[in-house]
């Protein structure tokens, strides 16, 4: 590959991975193997995608960031899209309910702290149901790498899933009454 080809693939890239950042999504490493910008071949894709995050990455290239997932790797434009809006969407991308609730559960406990609403999970960028929380809800119970993952219920029938790693069930509750009944009967 000349260097001419290298800026012109390189830039080919840079605009399919901007494109879908911009649609808020992030771009697994095995659609773009098997969707190659600019007539690349799979080889070619696989050693542009690995000067990513290298040193002598393209300079289209240098806001592209990774993020490796559990079943795959995900790039997406540093500039536009947050690290931890990107971690999200790559957990939507792999359809695990169980693990992507599990993670903003944890994160939601350790860093705000307070639990995370199930309205929360059927909003934008999750769009999950009912149907599938509460299903969740029942399977956090069989397995053993959620066991910190539970959930409580307010007053007013609202519910919160958090890690107790980072909650005790009584502060949990305490904070899923103030954040759905006491804020918005008091604000």
């Amino acid at each position: 590959m000349s260097e001419q080809n290298v800026l012109t693939n390189a830039q080919a890239l840079y605009q399919c991975l901007r494109s879908n950042t911009e649609k808020q999504r992030v771009t697994g490493h095995k659609w773009l193997l098997n969707h190659p910008v600019n007539g690349l071949n799979k080889e070619e894709m696989q050693a542009l995608l690995l000067t990513i995050g290298a040193a002598d990455v393209p300079s289209e290239l240098q806001f592209i960031s990774v993020i490796k997932g559990r079943k795959d790797i995900w790039y997406f434009d540093e500039s536009i899209m947050t690290n931890q809006y990107a971690k999200i969407a790559a957990l939507i991308e792999e359809k695990d309910i169980l693990h992507t609730i599990a993670v903003v559960a944890r994160n939601d406990s350790a860093l705000y702290p307070r639990p995370a609403e199930f309205q929360k999970f059927k909003n934008p960028p999750f769009y999950f149901t009912e149907d599938e929380l509460l299903g969740a809800q029942a399977r956090f119970a069989l397995e053993e790498q959620y066991a910190d993952i539970d959930v409580v219920q307010a007053s007013n029938g609202g519910k919160g899933f958090y890690s107790k790693k980072f909650l005790s069930p009584v502060y949990a509750q305490a904070l899923i009454e103030k954040y759905l009944v006491d804020d918005p009967e008091n604000p």
